[in-house]
């Protein structure tokens, strides 16, 4: 045989032999199926404590303040939520004028815009829960939401003697649609 010949019989039998590791290469894949599946999540976590200030030597029996730990919302629900506020406990609020939260002042989650809110009216009656936002919003995962309160309080207000504190309970409602 001659090299010519023995030359393209390796050849050959080298070409043979890729074509057939391509060949295994090909026949050993496999294939499966990976399932995501989410959990419904409604979660909403309180903002910290909030102390108002009023100094009245300019007549003006008014204060405000920033919640300095904002409220955190994640939500998922496709029928969207709501944000809700109400007092659940007054203690000495016969002296409070009035207790708010600022729209101005005040972040909302998503889509949504937040609302003026009444908490303790001027007569001190508080009413049930209010929404907080003014429209409904999907998913949402957000951290430190401000809220900013404002309170006025009559001139009888004993300073350092009349404390008033109002816990204010915070829902995370889902509006419908698919929950």
């Amino acid at each position: 045989m001659n090299t010519f010949s023995m030359k393209r019989v390796a050849l050959f039998l080298f070409a043979g032999v890729l074509s057939l590791t391509v060949l295994q290469t090909a026949a050993a894949q496999a294939k499966h199926t990976v399932d995501v599946k989410v959990q419904k999540i409604n979660e909403i976590v309180a903002p910290g404590d909030v102390t108002i200030n009023i100094d009245p030597s300019n007549g003006n029996f008014t204060g405000t303040a920033t919640t300095s730990d904002g409220y955190d919302v994640t939500s998922n629900v496709s029928g969207g939520a709501k944000v809700q506020v109400q007092a659940t406990n007054t203690n000495n609020t016969d002296q409070l004028n009035s207790l708010k939260i600022l729209e101005g002042g005040t972040d909302a989650p998503g889509s949504a815009d937040a609302n003026t809110v009444t908490l303790v009216d001027s007569d001190g009656t508080t009413g049930g829960p209010q929404a907080l936002t003014n429209s409904n919003f999907t998913g949402v995962d957000v951290d430190n939401l401000s809220v900013e309160f404002e309170a006025e309080v009559s001139p009888d207000f004993k300073p350092n003697k009349s404390n008033t504190s109002v816990t204010v309970q915070y829902t995370l409602t889902s509006t419908g649609g698919g929950n």
